[in-house]
């Protein structure tokens, strides 16, 4: 309905929706370079922001400008009362919804030809999944917002695949196999049409010639390229012989990203279980034989011990501290999960940050993780610009 109030801006351009646990925003923001790269203005929506709320709003990766911003509040806060006098037992709309008009009117107005759109949380009850995509992208699943969607993980894919429509391409990540049997069978019952990647082979795009570190970002790059071609089947352009170099000039801020200088100090969003083990795969791989200092944050509704254990095995020293927000979850209840590892407690980010690299012996690595929220604290603290560009 609001976006119908809005005189449909999701109607006036093809639209991806990218569902899944982890690797969600990195595959929307690789499809949205692909494209781009292609000479097709596209339109990218994706959550949460770091360091300023605007980045949730990028087109052909450039953040929208403050004006722009303030002038899409405005048009979408009539819109608020005409909700109310249409259907007034809707209650209030969310924030998050609204920021999903506000996102896609943007686009139009900016002449996109594809929004590449992130989904809040699962994919069958989430705003994002008002618009009817001509392509569905679910990345690996894992555990998350489990009180929601489920503790199984056959669950969860369920919820994840109402994003999927009759007729309509679905890109599916390598999953679990309880997860991949449960969206095969969506698909099926949905009139779906299946197509599973496997991680980018090296061979078509070097690993040293991927901007994103960590072998998980190679199973990104693979859901996006397959994207960007079911995409071009709906007549959407595609420069094949562009894909290799928008995949190496890409940057996503606060996934697996490194901060250069002494010592050499990593920021990741990693949240849930599945996450974590990528972090910690990507630690061994792209830093071998360096011991870890992490500085961990995590949010009250998150699985911390799922984030913490499979860190310990790289970890030198843990500093916990609490998540930026009312959700954060206090240091020393995080500080209770830590074992065989010295652990020091400092409920200010900024503070914890500061002991870490402060005590940082030659050749160690900070690594700040568990929150996306702490991960932009952290850019703060470091004195790190926000990212009006991703390229």
């Amino acid at each position: 309905m609001l976006l119908d109030l809005a005189d449909a801006p999701d109607r006036r351009m093809m639209c991806v929706l990218v569902a899944g646990t982890k690797g969600k925003g990195s595959t929307a923001a690789m499809l949205a370079r692909i494209v781009s790269a292609s000479g097709v203005r596209a339109g990218l929506y994706t959550k949460p922001h770091l360091q300023t709320y605007r980045e949730r709003i990028r087109v052909d990766g450039r953040a929208i400008d403050e004006p722009a911003f303030a002038r899409g509040v405005a048009e979408v806060r009539p819109l608020v009362s005409a909700l109310a006098q249409r259907i007034p037992d809707a209650g209030s709309p969310t924030t998050f919804e609204l920021t999903t008009v506000l996102a896609l009117a943007h686009f139009a107005a900016e002449g996109c030809r594809v929004a590449i759109v992130e989904v809040g949380l699962g994919g069958r009850l989430d705003a994002t999944n008002a618009v009817d995509p001509h392509v569905s992208v679910i990345t690996p699943i894992s555990h998350d917002h489990t009180k929601i969607l489920g503790t199984r993980l056959g669950d969860i894919a369920i919820e994840k695949a109402g994003v999927l429509r009759p007729g309509r391409v679905a890109i599916l990540s390598p999953q679990p196999a309880t997860a991949r049997a449960a969206l095969l069978g969506e698909c099926r019952r949905r009139g779906a049409e299946p197509r599973e990647v496997r991680p980018l082979s090296t061979r078509l795009v070097p690993r040293d010639a991927l901007a994103l570190r960590g072998e998980h970002q190679r199973v990104n790059a693979a859901a996006a390229i397959a994207a960007a071609e079911a995409l071009a089947e709906h007549g959407l352009p595609l420069r094949r012989d562009a894909i290799a170099s928008a995949l190496g000039d890409i940057r996503w801020p606060g996934r697996f990203e490194l901060v250069p200088g002494e010592p050499v100090t990593v920021l990741d969003g990693a949240h849930n279980d599945g996450s974590a083990a990528a972090l910690a795969h990507a630690l061994a791989r792209e830093l071998p034989g360096r011991r870890v200092r992490f500085v961990i944050g995590v949010m009250r509704d998150k699985d911390a011990r799922a984030v913490v254990h499979p860190l310990l095995g790289r970890a030198a020293a843990v500093f916990v501290t609490r998540a930026p927000g009312v959700r954060g979850l206090a240091a020393r209840e995080l500080a209770r999960l830590v074992r065989g590892v010295p652990v020091t407690v400092l409920e200010e980010p900024a503070d914890a940050i500061a002991s870490a690299r402060a005590s940082a012996h030659p050749g160690e690595v900070v690594c700040v993780t568990g929150s996306l929220a702490l991960v932009g604290r952290a850019r703060d603290v470091l004195g790190l610009p926000v990212s009006e560009r991703l390229w």
